[in-house]
């Protein structure tokens, strides 16, 4: 009996194995196809591709529509990410510092935003941004980005500070600092993962986000996923298989500077 444990663990991991690389063709299939037909030489959007060059690229590139969309999107992304954390960091701070069950309240209606089906809050938001002369602005945007952004950071870096020993704080402020210097000597320092992955989130929600520009924007503030839904709709060619890749490749690249930081801040703060 006892031969039987070591050819049982590795059937199990030999199936724990195979599960996982069915998952991973499963997700990234369709992306591989993309990417493929981006570097596609055919006038049309062709799978497999008859051969494979960088025009669609190029194209991209060289035209504003594609481009001016592409920085408006950063820009949008960008200013919501600084938006999302200077609100979500105090307010997190804010929810910590209340008793258990009454914060796991507060932050689960935090949660609304994008638990609630994206086609209604997109319609509310039209809305009531149609009343208040929003729509069609890219203030409107940020606005509407901002509502699904603020809540991945503000429940990423919830969840660090509860992970944080609140000794530390009650240390410092048996030596003399005020609430405020704890709060930015040791608190947002010991949560900085958290922070930074939520503007990670919050960042690639704003910058990925469909419906919203739909409803919200016009075309004058066209987004790239904007742009792209409009390509697939009226053009044939692979420009949009191009931008795909693009977004692809940015947000992979992202990613990869963010487990950098993040590994560096850890390695500093220990």
């Amino acid at each position: 009996m006892a031969r039987r444990y070591p050819r049982a663990r590795t059937h199990g991991a030999g199936l724990a194995w195979s599960v996982a690389a069915l998952v991973l063709v499963f997700v990234l299939a369709p992306l591989a196809v993309v990417v493929m037909m981006s570097f596609s030489t055919s006038e049309f959007v062709r799978f497999p591709p008859p051969g494979y060059g960088l025009e669609w690229f190029r194209n991209f590139l060289g035209r504003d529509d594609w481009t001016g969309a592409a920085l408006r999107s950063v820009k949008i992304g960008a200013i919501v990410t600084v938006l999302a954390v200077a609100i979500g960091v105090p307010g997190a701070l804010s929810l910590a510092a209340l008793p258990r069950r009454l914060g796991a309240v507060a932050a689960a209606l935090t949660t609304l935003p994008i638990l609630m089906p994206p086609i209604v809050l997109a319609l509310a938001m039209y809305m009531s941004f149609t009343r208040y002369g929003l729509a069609g602005t890219e203030l409107g945007i940020v606005l509407g980005h901002l509502c699904l952004a603020l809540p991945f950071v503000l429940l990423t870096t919830l969840a660090t500070l509860r992970g944080i020993d609140p000794n530390l704080a009650r240390a410092a402020q048996t030596l003399g600092a005020g609430r405020a210097r704890v709060a930015f000597t040791v608190t947002i320092p010991l949560a900085m993962p958290g922070i930074l992955a939520g503007a990670v989130l919050a960042f690639l929600t704003s910058f990925d986000e469909l419906l919203i520009a739909l409803f919200v924007g016009n075309s004058t503030t066209r987004t790239l996923p904007r742009r792209m839904w409009e390509g697939i709709r009226s053009e044939f060619d692979p420009t949009v298989a191009a931008a795909s890749t693009v977004v692809v490749g940015a947000t992979v690249l992202i990613g990869l500077v963010f487990l950098i930081a993040r590994s560096a801040w850890k390695a500093r703060a220990s």
